[in-house]
């Protein structure tokens, strides 16, 4: 029985996973790191399995955790980087997918090394160009900040798909702010901070490969319709910035149009 407590995943009901990373914490916290380490693999391995909804906490505050563990616990850190390597290697060998892409550049983001990211998209991009390509969204930030500008015009899809897919998830997002109790005001803002970091990051990409013509059309598709005033100050802001000819409303630069804030 005691074992079956211990390691409930081994028991007839399914395993909770969020009953293991809190479990994970508490091991970290009284110094017990071998267990801690063990506990974050198993989350590592099988969260997403039995949680789909933790992918998101799987590739963020659990790596973040597992760091932090690895700062007392070599063990831990070295464990870690060993994961993180045997993934790059599947995906050299092109037995890749855009999951473990994924898990690779979160890693090496929370270890604060986007070389090797960018590194292994380039690799990627010669070992399967349609899976870089799909994995572009996934590299694109390590790609900016180390200014692989040319790859990103490479790889980066149309304009054309960036703003529908922008705003099919602003429109979604904005449902769940409207009908979801859980959904309060930073929800909100992560939503209309996260379609202006997308929008910027498009413009970024088109300006720096001298697609002053598209950035224009992607600013006037990004503004068809919007209703919300903080975005669209925002578009106007980055037409300034990146396509100064035009403000989102067709009139001169020089000429802001004013409005209502949200």
């Amino acid at each position: 029985m005691a074992l079956c407590i211990l390691f409930f995943w081994g028991c007839d009901r399914p395993p909770d996973p969020e009953k293991v990373l809190d479990r994970a914490r508490k091991f970290h916290r009284q110094g017990a790191y071998e267990k801690a380490l063990q506990d974050h693999i198993w989350f590592h391995d099988n969260a997403v399995k039995y949680k789909p909804s933790l992918y998101g906490v799987r590739l963020s505050f659990a790596l973040i955790d597992w760091i932090e563990l690895g700062k007392k616990y070599p063990d831990a850190h070295n464990a870690l980087i060993d994961i993180r390597n045997t993934k790059a290697d599947l995906i050299k060998n092109a037995q890749g997918t855009p999951a473990l892409f994924h898990d690779v550049a979160a890693i090496n983001h929370y270890l604060y090394d986007n070389q090797r990211t960018v590194d292994l998209y380039k690799e990627l991009i010669d070992i399967d160009f349609d899976l870089a390509k799909q994995c572009y969204d996934l590299a694109k930030s390590d790609l900016i900040a180390l200014h692989e500008f040319k790859i990103c015009n490479r790889m980066m899809p149309s304009p054309v798909f960036i703003v529908r897919d922008m705003q099919a998830m602003l429109d979604k997002n904005i449902e769940i702010y409207k009908s979801t109790q859980w959904a309060d005001n930073a929800h909100l803002e992560w939503t209309i901070a996260h379609f202006l970091e997308e929008a910027e990051a498009t413009l970024m990409v088109l300006s720096k490969n001298n697609r002053f013509a598209e950035a224009e059309r992607f600013l006037t598709d990004a503004a068809k319709g919007m209703d919300m005033a903080r975005i669209r100050s925002g578009l106007e802001d980055l037409r300034h910035q990146y396509a100064p000819s035009r403000n989102i409303s067709g009139r001169p630069a020089n000429k802001r149009v004013g409005g209502n804030t949200d």
